[in-house]
């Protein structure tokens, strides 16, 4: 009875303090993961590869992206109008250049900005070139850090 009573002790003072076992925050690595999954977002588009980037975008209804071909909700619609429908039905070669990337960390929120440029052809083989900015909103989640908010702006036309 005795060795059950320690037993049931033991566990208790381990749960007790399981929560500090997290350690503390690492604002360094907080960054350098938030940064790997950039660029895994960026090679998710130039493969136009929906297994990768379901590991760095929220893939939940939650999600929110705002891009000139249009207002998404969901991950599902991500998915099919930016994967599918976009980059691997009507367009070859995608490739993504970012530039001037600057990111802040707050917590288990974080953003990011950076300038573009996007080249492709259509598939019927015309040059795309599109130049512009995009900011992401970031949601840290039990699996990592994940795209929670897109905004893809380009520049005003010429009047």
């Amino acid at each position: 009875m005795r060795q059950r009573s320690m037993g049931l002790v033991a566990v208790v003072v381990i749960l007790a303090f399981a929560p500090g076992c997290r350690g503390t925050p690492d604002p360094a690595q907080d960054r350098a993961d938030l940064e790997q999954v950039f660029n895994k977002y960026l090679q998710s588009l130039n493969g136009a590869d929906v297994t990768l980037a379901s590991q760095v975008w929220l893939t939940s209804p939650d999600l929110l992206v705002v891009t000139p071909f249009g207002r998404f909700r969901g991950w599902d619609t991500v998915k099919k109008e930016t994967y599918i429908n976009l980059l691997q039905k009507q367009l070859r070669e995608p490739h993504v250049q970012a530039s001037n990337v600057s990111v802040v960390m707050a917590g288990d929120a974080a953003w990011l900005v950076y300038d573009f440029v996007f080249t492709a052809k259509w598939a019927d083989g015309r040059p795309l070139t599109s130049k512009g900015w995009e900011s992401h909103g970031y949601r840290r989640t039990a699996d990592g850090w994940r795209i929670a908010h897109l905004h893809y702006s380009v520049p005003a036309a010429p009047q």
